[in-house]
């Protein structure tokens, strides 16, 4: 049995926009399913500032949650505004960097820890309300669909590196096994065990959340019963769940600095991350087959990724799933060393799927 490992990116969590609908506006780049890429981030925050700014509390909303602190109209629409400002000065920021990842870099070089903090959090915040609203990437349905064993495990032969901080696997993995959850590693970790999906960037989770599967369905369950009214439309009634939702999450695990996250950006020294990595070295030093899924190996990751390929035996093979394979390549053939460069590629142009290697 062939040991296959899966190198992913945030490409692999880009789903589908209106325009990829049957019948879609060619124009139309509202997101369906999955979550922004990266040249995205910034035009989403945009837009959820659009639906803070333009949408006031419904003055007929009688849901209430002791553990949050909003007891009235008013706590909630302070912390509206509030909500709005904090997020204004993020899309401000990632407006004018590179990415929100360059930005958080340079707050850890210009050693401003609770700025990094505050932007991790706001940065959760922003990963947990999309994923809450959207659904997953079809394509981790499938791929699920294609490797589970008849117990729903995880086959012993696959593994997961992943650079994206997203719950895209986790969210599909609970539509086959509600009950169940991946083991997902990370920095700060605070269990061992053998993981089956290992995050370099951290999870866009808060520490004292419950999984974000319980999460979603506890929003689910819970309020946000706004009356139905005449004067309400479907999309306003729509807007104002939406806006309630995000406000609860903020108000929860944010405000007064209330909770940390799981985030633990690789460049990040302040945590350590031997144990992760020598879990790595592990899991690359036993692969036969390297699949690499919308990842594109950036200048600003290479070091990292040297890192995590130095162990990849000469004789793997590497297979590269990108609508540009060529491209990315280039940039791997850069991090790899003189011993693997003879190392055989094979680039797969069709994205439709993620892609299951003859080796499986």
């Amino acid at each position: 049995m062939k040991n296959v490992t899966y190198l992913i990116g945030a490409g692999a969590s880009a789903g589908k926009r209106g325009k990829d609908l049957p019948g879609g506006d060619p124009k139309d780049n509202s997101i369906y399913e999955g979550l922004p890429c990266v040249n995205e981030i910034s035009n989403c925050l945009w837009n959820i500032c659009n639906l803070l700014d333009k949408n006031a509390i419904p003055k007929d909303i009688d849901w209430k949650d002791p553990q949050i602190g909003l007891a009235s109209f008013e706590d909630w629409e302070h912390a509206r505004k509030e909500l709005w400002r904090r997020l204004y000065r993020l899309y401000i920021e990632c407006d004018r960097h590179a990415t929100i990842d360059t930005y958080a870099k340079k707050l850890v070089l210009k050693k401003r820890p609770e700025e990094f903090k505050q932007l991790e959090q706001l940065l959760t915040l922003f990963f947990l309300y999309l994923q809450l609203q959207n659904y997953p990437d079809s394509r981790y349905d499938t791929f699920f669909a294609n490797i589970l064993e008849p117990n729903l495990h995880f086959p012993s032969n696959i593994r997961v590196i992943s650079w994206n901080y997203d719950s895209q696997f986790e969210l599909a993995y609970s539509g086959y096994d509600e009950q169940g959850e991946l083991l997902v590693g990370y920095k700060n970790a605070m269990f061992d065990a053998d993981y089956e999906i290992i995050k370099i960037n951290g999870t866009a989770t808060f520490a004292k959340q419950t999984s974000i599967v319980t999460l979603r369905k506890k929003i689910r369950d819970k309020l946000f019963a706004i009356k139905e009214e005449p004067h309400r439309s479907e999309q306003l009634q729509r807007e104002q769940t939406w806006l309630l939702e995000f406000i609860y999450l903020y108000q929860l695990y944010v405000v007064g600095k209330k909770d940390n996250t799981h985030l633990s950006f690789a460049f990040d020294d302040s945590q350590p991350s031997e144990k992760i990595f020598n879990r790595v070295d592990r899991i690359i030093g036993k692969t036969d087959a390297l699949v690499i899924i919308g990842y594109t190996f950036p200048f600003f990751n290479r070091e990292i990724d040297r890192k995590i390929l130095r162990y990849l035996k000469p004789d793997a093979k590497i297979y590269i799933q990108d609508p540009n394979p060529k491209s990315v390549r280039q940039s791997l053939e850069a991090v790899l060393t003189k011993e693997q460069s003879q190392v055989q590629i094979v680039e797969i142009d069709r994205t439709e799927q993620f892609y299951l290697p003859p080796e499986l």
